[in-house]
C-alpha cells in the first residue's frame, strides 16, 4: 500500500472514494494524512448523488463511467465489495484498491470523529469486517472457509415491540428461548467447518431476555477460530449476575443500540461497562430501513439476484433452531410461516448426517456461490438506499402477517 500511495501522489489522475459513508470518511482522513486530494465520492445511493461529503462531490456509478480509466478508485464498503469490484472492473478502471493496509496504518485518534460511530473499538470493528469480505470476495481463497459475521439467535423474546424491525420481533406471539443442547450441537459443527470466523453476533430479541444467554457466551468464547463475541442489546436491561460477568472476557463486545429515551438503561449501561472495563460501542440509530415487512411479490431472476447482491445482510449467516439461513429474515420469515421453508436455503446443522467434509463443502457453496433465495421473494430488499423511517416505534400488541398459516 505505501508503494500504491507515492504511485498516487505523483500522478495526475483522479482520486475517487467509492462509499460516501463512514468508511469513505475514515478513508478520507486516511489519505489526508498522507497528503492526498480526494477528488470525488461515488455512490449507487441516488439521495445522495450531486451532493457534498466532506466538502466533496459525490457523483453516480453514471459519472464515474465518463472519467479517464486510471483513475486511483478505493472501495470504501463492507457489505458491497464484490459488486462494486465488478462494476469498477466491468467499467475497465485499473487502479482499484481496498483500505485494509491504509486504514490499519493510520492514527485517526487527532481527526476529532464523532466517538459515538468512531471509538477505536468502532474503528478496528468496521477495518475487521472491511477486511473479511474482502477475503470472501476473493475467489482464490475459497479453498478455505471465511465467514465474516454469524448471528446467533437466542431468544425470540425483546423488551421492545417495534413495529418496524427487520429482524421480524414484533410478529411473536409467543416468544422463545432458544434450546441450548440443539444450539450447542450445532455450533460445534459449524466451527468444524469454518477456518475463520470474525465474530459471532449474540442476538435476539434482546439477548439479556435469556437469563442463560451467559451459557452461550461462555460457550462460543472457546471455539479458537472465532476472532470476537458481539452482543447485542437496546439498552432496556442491565445484566446481571453470570450474564454480566460474561461480558468481561476479552473476546466480547457489547453493542449498544441507543434509541434515546427508548433505551431507559442507556446512561447506566456505559457506566457499568466503563466501570468494570468492558468493551462496548454505543450506536445513537434514529432512523431505520422500511423493510419490517413480508409479502410476497413476484419478481424476475434477474430482480432476485439484484435484490440479494445489493442486501446489506448478504454476507451474514443466520443460525437459528439448529439450521444455518442466509440472512435473519428468512430464519424469522420460516419459523413464524409466513415465508415457506426452502430446503435449498437452509444447511441442517444439528441433524445432519453429512460427514465434516461434505458439511464444509455445503456451507462454502451456501455462502460463497448462492445468487437469491426463496425469501428474497418476500422482502422488499435491505438496500442502504432504501426508504428510512423512525426507528424504534412501538406497537402496544404482537402483530399478525396477513398470510402466515398460524400464531408463533
Amino acid at each position: 500500500m505505501i508503494e500504491s500511495l507515492e504511485k498516487i501522489k505523483k500522478s495526475i489522475s483522479k482520486v475517487i472514494l467509492f462509499g460516501a459513508g463512514d468508511l469513505g470518511k475514515l478513508a478520507f482522513y486516511a489519505l489526508k494524512k498522507n497528503n492526498i486530494k480526494v477528488d470525488f465520492f461515488c455512490d449507487s445511493n441516488e439521495k445522495k448523488h450531486n451532493k457534498d461529503y466532506l466538502g466533496v462531490k459525490i457523483i453516480s456509478p453514471k459519472e464515474l463511467s465518463l472519467l479517464e480509466k486510471d483513475a486511483h478508485i478505493f472501495m470504501c464498503n463492507s457489505q458491497y465489495i464484490e459488486v462494486v469490484s465488478n462494476l469498477l472492473k466491468k467499467l475497465e478502471f485499473s487502479n482499484i484498491y481496498d483500505l485494509v493496509n491504509l486504514l490499519k496504518n493510520t492514527d485517526f485518534s487527532d481527526c476529532n470523529l464523532d466517538q459515538n460511530l468512531f471509538s477505536p473499538p468502532s474503528i478496528e470493528r468496521q477495518i475487521a469486517l472491511h477486511e473479511q469480505n474482502c477475503l470472501k470476495a476473493n475467489r482464490n481463497i475459497h479453498k478455505k472457509l471465511y465467514v465474516s459475521n454469524i448471528d446467533i439467535v437466542i431468544t425470540e423474546r425483546c423488551s421492545l415491540k417495534c413495529r418496524d424491525c427487520s429482524n421480524l420481533m414484533q410478529y411473536y406471539h409467543r416468544p422463545q428461548n432458544a434450546e441450548h443442547e440443539t444450539l450447542f450441537k450445532a455450533t460445534d459443527k459449524l466451527m468444524k467447518c469454518i477456518d475463520n470466523l470474525y465474530e459471532f453476533r449474540i442476538l435476539g430479541g434482546d439477548p439479556f431476555m435469556n437469563k442463560k444467554m451467559y451459557e452461550v457466551v461462555n460457550k462460543v468464547v472457546e471455539y479458537k477460530n472465532v476472532e470476537q463475541i458481539v452482543v447485542y442489546t437496546n439498552a432496556t436491561i442491565l445484566p446481571k449476575d453470570e450474564n454480566f460477568k460474561c461480558l468481561k472476557n476479552k473476546k466480547v463486545r457489547l453493542h449498544i443500540t441507543n434509541y434515546g429515551l427508548m433505551s431507559r438503561k442507556h446512561d447506566e449501561l456505559v457506566n457499568l461497562c466503563q466501570k468494570n472495563k468492558i468493551k462496548f460501542v454505543s450506536e445513537r440509530v434514529k432512523k431505520w430501513q422500511d423493510v419490517g415487512t413480508i409479502n410476497f411479490e413476484k419478481k424476475t431472476e434477474e430482480q432476485l439476484e439484484n435484490l440479494f447482491k445489493n442486501c446489506c445482510a448478504n454476507n451474514l449467516l443466520t443460525l437459528f433452531d439448529g439450521k444455518l439461513y442466509r440472512c435473519p429474515t428468512a430464519a424469522h420469515g420460516v419459523k413464524l410461516k409466513a415465508i415457506p421453508e426452502d430446503l435449498n436455503d437452509i444447511v441442517e446443522l444439528g441433524s445432519s448426517k453429512l460427514d465434516l467434509k461434505q458439511l464444509k463443502d455445503k456451507i462454502k457453496e451456501f455462502y460463497y456461490n448462492k445468487k437469491f433465495i426463496s425469501a428474497c421473494s418476500y422482502c422488499k430488499g435491505r438496500d442502504y438506499g432504501f426508504g428510512e423511517i423512525d426507528a424504534a416505534i412501538q406497537t402496544k400488541k404482537p402483530l399478525t402477517f396477513p398470510n402466515s398459516i398460524e400464531k408463533n
